[in-house]
């Protein structure tokens, strides 16, 4: 006798490129459709996508059609996940848990920092806003253990770290050996430390700088931005693989980060990355082994330097940082996810 599937509701827009979002079409793809059958949502104003996942199409209105959609979810699955804590209207958690569904989430930044200019508790409009909102789930579960110790301000977390992985098979593992491409991937937003990017370019002129996203500052950096800035803008997954093919290192200089998506897809491009250290990056990342974690600007631009000088150091970072994107790849990590699923409360 078969058992029965269990029904799962992923409560991301599969087809809009966010690390949500992403993080579902993932565990669409890579959930044992032998056990689980996934459901998720779409926006109606991109291309539909294929997955594995149950898809409802939302539509114009889009408030009003995501609305239903999440409904949709909660309707049809036994256990909902809800990553996105600003979009999911808070009225799905009530119903969720007058039904008796199990529900939850994952946390991926520290939740309690008020000292960046992002930060949760701000979003939320107040600590005891934030409590509310995630009074509504029992399983809570953070992404990095740096998150899971510093996340202590009154919302309990579960003690298994979740660990997001990256789809390897979507990226090409090429040997990088000689400084040429450097790339920023993310949302051109206060806090990414954009201007900084462009600040090295104009100290870096014999290297590219390239700038893979779209957000509200992407004219004024244009407009300050020096000639070996390039902008792509937002790319979809195939396009973003050809452009990672050509760039040799990645920086991300936000100080407010949770595990970002972008370290694992550029390490599993062979490119590794220089991130600051506000939010524990050393637990994945040895620093002068497969990649770096740094505190300041001048440490950046002394990184550079000398990866400009040896490219033996680079070829090595490269192997080494293709080795981490292993570790994380969904085919090992979603046992976990499964795991956790299948013991909900």
């Amino acid at each position: 006798m078969h058992e029965k599937k269990i029904k799962i509701f992923l409560g991301g827009y599969i087809n809009y490129t966010n690390a949500q979002n992403l993080n579902c079409l993932a565990l669409a793809k890579y959930l044992d459709s032998s056990k689980f059958t996934t459901y998720a949502l779409s926006v109606y104003f991109l291309p539909k996508i294929k997955s594995q996942a149950i898809i409802f199409n939302c539509f114009y209105p889009f408030k009003i059609s995501s609305f239903i959609g999440f409904l949709w979810g909660v309707f049809n699955c036994d256990v909902i996940y809800l990553p996105k804590h600003h979009s999911t209207p808070k009225f799905i958690l009530t119903l969720s848990n007058l039904l008796g569904k199990k529900i939850f989430t994952t946390i991926e930044a520290n939740m309690c920092d008020k000292s960046k200019e992002r930060n949760m508790i701000k979003a939320f409009g107040g600590q005891d806003k934030l409590i509310n909102y995630f009074s509504y789930f029992n399983n809570i579960f953070p992404i990095t253990k740096y998150i899971l110790d510093n996340s202590n301000c009154g919302v309990h977390l579960k003690r298994k770290v979740l660990y997001l992985g990256v789809d390897r098979d979507s990226f090409a593992p090429i040997l990088k050996d000689n400084l040429r491409n450097i790339v920023f991937i993310g949302s051109l937003v206060n806090g990414k430390g954009t201007h900084e990017f462009v600040q090295l370019a104009k100290i870096f002129t014999k290297f590219k700088f390239h700038i893979i996203g779209d957000g509200p500052l992407r004219k004024e950096l244009e407009n300050i931005s020096s000639g070996n800035v390039v902008f792509h803008g937002l790319l979809a997954n195939d396009q973003l693989k050809h452009v990672l093919n050509n760039m040799d290192l990645h920086l991300l200089l936000s100080r407010n980060e949770g595990f970002p998506k972008v370290i694992l897809e550029t390490a599993a491009s062979g490119i590794p990355s220089i991130l600051y250290s506000d939010y524990g990056a050393e637990e994945w990342i040895r620093h002068r082994k497969n990649g770096f974690v740094v505190n300041n600007i001048q440490d950046v631009v002394e990184i550079i330097k000398k990866l400009e000088k040896n490219n033996i150091l680079l070829s090595e970072m490269s192997k080494e940082v293709s080795n981490l994107s292993k570790l994380f790849d969904w085919k090992l990590i979603i046992r976990d996810w499964e795991k956790v699923i299948c013991n909900l409360r």
